[in-house]
């Protein structure tokens, strides 16, 4: 797993593997941000793009979410897991 972040889109990218290439996308409904994740062709999750990280980043819904609460934490971001 692979985090970049942009702070002046305030932004985050998570790879989950190197599969660069998206087959679709979807939104994942959030309150505080927008949440979209990357699927390749056989419906996988390869990667999520976070914005609005200023604030507490919520997980809730996301494919991986203790995985990724870990490596953001490990980068001094703020997160919220739902279940």
């Amino acid at each position: 797993m692979k985090l970049e972040y942009d702070p002046t889109a305030d932004g985050i990218y998570i790879y989950f593997n190197r599969k660069r290439r998206s087959f679709r996308t979807k939104e994942v409904p959030c309150k505080h941000h927008v949440v979209l994740v990357d699927y390749d062709k056989e419906d996988n999750p390869i990667g999520v793009e976070i914005l609005g990280t200023r604030e507490a980043i919520d997980l809730a819904g996301l494919p991986r979410a203790e995985e990724i609460a870990a490596l953001l934490q490990g980068h001094g971001f703020k997160v919220l897991v739902s279940h």
